[in-house]
């Protein structure tokens, strides 16, 4: 099974610096394909971060938005699998093997539970609604693997949503009544914005946005929204 990870990009240079060496050294043992597809707003050196690692390939997307950049990165991947990951996500050691178990399991669309880098036990609860289904599941940060085909046959990500793209494709999943698998072995998120902003406010944002969502609002008002609310 060949795996194609696209990492959507917008000013990642950081985190490219710090996840790109892992998911080489992964390139050694198993067929995995690392595509980067970089917005044509990035300012920084993420170019060339991603320069200096002969196994990922650079695509530049000629639209901005996560949703357009994972879909063209999505169109340009050779792997059977893709895995979409954000540039501040880690997986978690054996995330190839897992991905290959679920797959071959028959499961074509999954993701992973995660943790966060900075133990506390607020965040930790967070966390633990990661492990199971429920309303809130199937963000990106969770990293999700699909079949290309079945990617295709959904006809990828939403476009018109400039925020939310990851729980709009979940719910036209969940209507369809695929079975999806999570994943247990962690990947590892960011707390920064939990760092910059209060735990209670960070949650009440992302309640009242996903809330909106869930009543239809255009994603446009939503990213406004989530954009005046969050530091």
């Amino acid at each position: 099974m060949k795996l194609s990870i696209i990492i959507p990009v917008y000013n990642e240079e950081e985190n490219l610096s710090q996840n790109l060496p892992h998911l080489c050294k992964q390139t050694e043992q198993f067929p995995i394909e690392i595509i980067v597809s970089n917005s044509p707003q990035t300012t920084d050196n993420s170019f060339t971060v991603c320069k200096k690692h002969a196994k990922v390939k650079v695509l530049h997307s000629e639209k901005k938005g996560r949703a357009q950049q994972m879909n063209f990165g999505a169109a340009n991947a050779s792997g059977s699998v893709l895995l979409f990951l954000h540039a501040d996500v880690k997986l978690p050691p054996d995330f190839y093997t897992q991905v290959k178990t679920a797959v071959e399991d028959g499961f074509s669309f999954g993701f992973f539970a995660y943790q966060f880098d900075k133990r506390s036990t607020l965040l930790k609860l967070n966390s633990s609604f990661t492990k199971k289904n429920g309303i809130f599941v199937g963000g990106g940060d969770q990293c999700h693997f699909i079949t290309k085909k079945y990617f295709m046959d959904l006809n990828g990500y939403n476009e018109s949503y400039c925020i939310m793209e990851d729980f709009e494709l979940v719910d036209r999943i969940k209507k369809q009544k695929t079975p999806f698998k999570i994943i247990q072995s962690k990947a590892t998120v960011s707390a920064r914005k939990y760092k910059e902003n209060s735990w209670l406010k960070v949650n009440l944002i992302n309640a009242y946005v996903f809330l909106k969502y869930k009543l239809g609002c255009s994603p446009n008002h939503l990213r406004k929204t989530y954009a005046s609310l969050l530091r």
